[in-house]
């Protein structure tokens, strides 16, 4: 890059991941991030005014309507150089428009444009429960720094869609047709207070709380022995500034990109059983629920409860197993922080946000 410094947009910055990422790189005592002012797509006001006065002239908020409107999408995104795609993950008009945005910018200024895009392992999950996807070890851990990835989920996206998965594709494609270099950040369950302006609370965990304080008692779909990964949000939005760092400082040497860029950040592993037995012995503490017990619930009905009935998600994003070996975030140096111990803490944590929530 030249020695102007490049444009940087971040999507989501008033959600939980885009908020923990901004916070974060405005902490970053990194000389390549020192004094940048970074874009954010901002929906409503309201919300511009409470960014600017969290972080001043370091954040330059964007007002927009909706992610409906691509056509603003891709006139903001053809004004910079790199962007961050943190907010909905199942959204692929928004992701494409951001894309071609890009695409417009490299060939304006002839220069390399990059988008780092957010995606989550229910991309990789097998279907324990309806066995619509048989082929599946349960046990099997995908390795970013070897396996083939993009073809897995190509494979299993014809076989089903699944928008997040579509979305995640349909970036990765876009941009090897249209020059635009993307990598991909697929994280497990993240957990862990927000950092963030606005949302601090993720979407596993606190579907769980929610459910189990709201029906009375903890539940878990089928016997729940599915096996995934976690990560604390505070470690993920150090990967993100990493790889934005590399991108800045060595033109993204060291980052893989296209069909080989997709990334894993995972940093623990639990059984969806076990984090229904945190959550209800948190809750139980908090004289939210009696009884301590887990209950058993079909699909259909853990569906209702948990996401108000897309039994798709719930099964590949609360029922299933996805492991995964997060290796190249590693080899750029990314050291992770928070483990066991913050995991199980932060079950107490989500309880006494909901338990707050209640009481506005």
């Amino acid at each position: 890059m030249t020695s102007e410094k490049p444009k940087i947009l971040l999507t989501g910055a008033t959600g939980y991941i885009g908020g923990s990422i901004l916070s974060h790189l405005l902490k970053s005592e990194s000389p390549a991030l020192q004094d940048t002012t970074i874009k954010c797509l901002v929906r409503g006001t309201d919300r511009v005014a409470e960014l600017n006065t969290a972080y001043g002239r370091r954040v330059d908020p964007v007002l927009f309507k909706d992610l409906d409107e691509t056509d603003r999408m891709i006139e903001i995104a053809s004004q910079h150089d790199i962007i961050i795609n943190a907010t909905l993950g199942y959204h692929p008009a928004s992701a494409a428009a951001l894309v071609e945005g890009l695409a417009k910018r490299q060939q304006a200024t002839g220069k390399d444009v990059f988008m780092i895009h957010t995606s989550g392992t229910s991309n990789l999950a097998d279907q324990p429960i309806t066995k619509a996807y048989t082929e599946s070890d349960p046990e099997r851990v995908f390795d970013d720094s070897k396996d083939d990835i993009y073809g897995y989920e190509k494979m299993r996206n014809e076989q089903q869609p699944y928008g997040q998965r579509t979305s995640e594709l349909g970036v990765i494609d876009a941009g090897l047709e249209k020059g635009v270099k993307t990598l991909v950040i697929m994280s497990p369950t993240i957990y862990g207070v927000g950092t963030g302006e606005f949302n601090k609370s993720s979407i596993q965990v606190p579907a769980y709380v929610k459910a189990t304080i709201a029906n009375g008692q903890a539940v878990v779909v089928g016997e729940g022995k599915g096996v995934w990964d976690n990560v604390d949000v505070e470690d993920l939005a150090e990967l993100y500034t990493l790889c934005l760092l590399n991108i800045l400082e060595k033109h993204g040497e060291d980052l893989p990109f296209g069909k080989k860029g997709i990334i894993f950040s995972e940093n623990g592993r639990h059984t969806w059983k076990e984090l229904a037995q945190g959550v209800a012995d948190a809750a139980y503490a908090a004289s939210k629920i009696k009884s301590k017990d887990v209950k058993s619930v079909s699909l259909e009905e853990g569906a209702k409860v948990l996401t108000g009935g897309d039994q798709l998600l719930v099964e590949l994003g609360f029922s299933s197993n996805s492991r995964t070996k997060g290796v190249v975030g590693r080899k750029l140096g990314w050291k992770p922080k928070k483990g066991p111990e913050a995991w199980e803490a932060s079950f107490s944590d989500e309880v006494k946000a909901a338990i707050e929530k209640e009481t506005k």
